[in-house]
């Protein structure tokens, strides 16, 4: 028994009705008599041997009511909003207009739904070509990075110090004479115009030689990780105990059978082209496919719910989250390190979530529209393919993985071929020469 029954619908916000049968109330006292029994005691019984009858008749009918809904509630919520095929997108807001173990429960909701979208032209969208030509400059200076990478520290004793050198040096650092903890180190190495101290720092260490001792004087950033120090002027103490340059290997053949697997630098060279190519190729799909993409949104019309964009943004906030939890910080850390705050960094999110929601809510309308289908065959494909990027036999993951879990990668599979869709009709010109 359900009788699910739509009262209204204004745009996105709904609101229906169902009923619970009197049964599956009986069921929902049960579980909650059980829960509490063993934390209830009345004169001449024990704990837990308490009956369900005299509990109700010393503190009312409605005792176990509140436990009762919430063991019920979620199947019975799911199975009227399938029954009126809703789209839920939103936590629901519940009343009981009436509870009675005669006649059950009548549950009163209100939902917001995903919008209805009215698409515009998507098809043969004109776009132009991102160019994908690799560049001797693009090899050579990708060259110059790995070159960089294999310098060779030699010793410095002859000169000073100089931008691009390392400098081991010993500080100690100071606010209005007070030393402050994590200003004192010994024998650091800092490569100067690195910009991994404070703005100015090595900038100071510049022009002095092996031995010298001296002071630096910076100002902390406003924003700077630890409150106390930010925006204070400080004091470093500094002894410069060693130089030492980078020394460049000469790009020869040589160098090339020593960082990669070719002989010649011919080879090496055209096998960097080659990675640059394929890298600049993914790249000019992608820019191709977001213009495509913000094109055919711009075309169609929608009235998104902003439950759906904080949802989003939620989302976005928990997996950078997990991210920073990964790294050993916590997210309160991190604000404190990069002065922000929750608030802010929601704030950062606010446009991609909106690009991402309408996108999707688009590219779902495409796919039911154009009657796009996923076959079993390739849904399980997608799923062993899931189960392995984890390291998951994927005959393994097919078993595993909930029957709600695969439509929702299945829903993502029709978002893609959607998004195909877009790509393969749309016109590709040339750039304006």
């Amino acid at each position: 028994m359900n009788n699910a029954t739509l009262i209204s619908k204004e745009k996105t916000e709904v609101k229906f009705s169902f009923e619970v049968s009197p049964e599956t109330l009986e069921t929902g006292l049960a579980f909650a008599y059980n829960k509490n029994k063993n934390q209830i005691s009345l004169p001449g019984f024990r704990k837990g041997k308490v009956p369900r009858k005299l509990i109700e008749a010393q503190y009312g009918e409605n005792f176990f009511y509140e436990d009762a809904i919430n063991h019920i509630f979620p199947d019975e919520y799911m199975a009227a909003i399938k029954e009126l095929d809703l789209d839920v997108v939103s936590a629901p807001t519940l009343d009981v207009e009436y509870i009675d173990k005669a006649k059950g429960i009548k549950f009163i909701i209100d939902v917001t739904v995903k919008p209805e979208v009215t698409l515009g032209q998507y098809k043969g969208l004109t776009v132009e070509k991102v160019p994908t030509e690799v560049t001797d400059e693009e090899i050579t200076k990708e060259l110059e990075k790995v070159q960089k990478q294999n310098a060779r520290l030699i010793e410095v004793t002859d000169r000073p110090a100089q931008m691009g050198d390392v400098a081991k040096i010993s500080y100690e650092g100071s606010v209005d004479g007070v030393p402050f903890e994590g200003g004192k180190a010994d024998e650091h190495d800092l490569e100067l115009g690195s910009h991994s101290f404070i703005e100015g720092f090595e900038d100071q260490i510049v022009g002095h030689s092996v031995g010298e001792k001296f002071d630096i004087n910076v100002t902390f950033p406003e924003a700077y990780h630890a409150p106390e120090l930010a925006g204070k002027a400080a004091v470093f103490a500094i002894e410069l105990k060693g130089i030492k340059a980078k020394e460049l290997p000469e790009l020869n053949d040589a160098f090339a059978e020593d960082v990669s697997e070719f002989s010649t630098m011919d080879e090496y060279r055209a096998s960097i082209a080659g990675k640059l190519a394929k890298d600049k190729v993914e790249r000019a799909k992608q820019l191709q496919g977001d213009k495509l993409l913000d094109a055919a949104v711009a075309n169609c019309t929608m009235e998104v719910p902003q439950v759906m964009y904080d949802n989003k943004i939620n989302s976005m906030m928990r997996e950078f989250e997990q991210n920073i939890v990964q790294q050993g910080l916590t997210m309160d850390i991190y604000y404190q390190y990069m002065g922000t705050s929750e608030e802010a960094m929601r704030e950062t999110f606010k446009d991609t979530s909106m690009k991402s929601v309408d996108a999707r809510l688009m590219l779902e309308q495409i796919a039911k529209e154009e009657n796009l289908t996923i076959s079993q065959e390739d849904l399980d494909a997608e799923v062993v393919k899931y189960g392995e990027s984890y390291g998951i036999d994927g005959k393994v993951m097919l078993e595993m993985m909930k029957d709600e879990d695969k439509e929702a990668l299945k829903q993502d599979m029709l978002v893609r071929a959607a998004m195909k869709l877009i790509e393969d009709t749309a016109i590709v010109t040339e750039p304006e020469k």
